[in-house]
């Protein structure tokens, strides 16, 4: 998603800032969709650690929650930090991509890729303790 647009002159056209405001609404997309899958699976962790007391399974399940928390709170952070979603980040005659809020979408796409990595790899251990839990007719 990175954009030559962005090293573009000062006198930037409207249809230059445009596309930079189309950027961070991609990404606050990208960023909105993960925060929904992560409010899914601490769903089901808070429901499996408000019906069951197992020492063992409530040890992984607070763990689990924990770290989908943490994911969350960083992928808020990001959004917060780089991407613009406000209307002052409309595109203006005075507003330039070259403004910090808007140009930080050039090196979003690395965080946002840490981010996904470690999201990826917590969900799959917690979809497999998940899948045991079913299996066992826990949940």
């Amino acid at each position: 998603m990175t954009d030559k647009l962005i090293s573009s002159p000062l006198g930037e056209e409207p249809s230059l800032v445009q596309n930079c405001h189309h950027q961070n609404q991609v990404w606050a997309t990208a960023i909105a969709h993960y925060e929904q899958e992560i409010d899914q699976l601490l769903t089901l962790l808070s429901d499996l650690l408000d019906t069951h007391s197992y020492q063992n399974l409530r040890h992984r399940a607070f763990a689990y929650h924990g770290s989908m928390n943490h994911l969350k709170s960083r992928f808020q952070r990001l959004r917060l930090d780089m991407v613009c979603e406000s209307l002052v980040c409309m595109p203006t005659g005075s507003q330039t991509c070259r403004e910090p809020r808007f140009g930080l979408y050039k090196t979003i796409e690395s965080h946002f890729q840490l981010l996904t990595d470690e999201f990826n790899r917590v969900k799959a251990g917690c979809y497999q303790f998940l899948s045991v839990v079913v299996t066992l007719n826990i949940l």
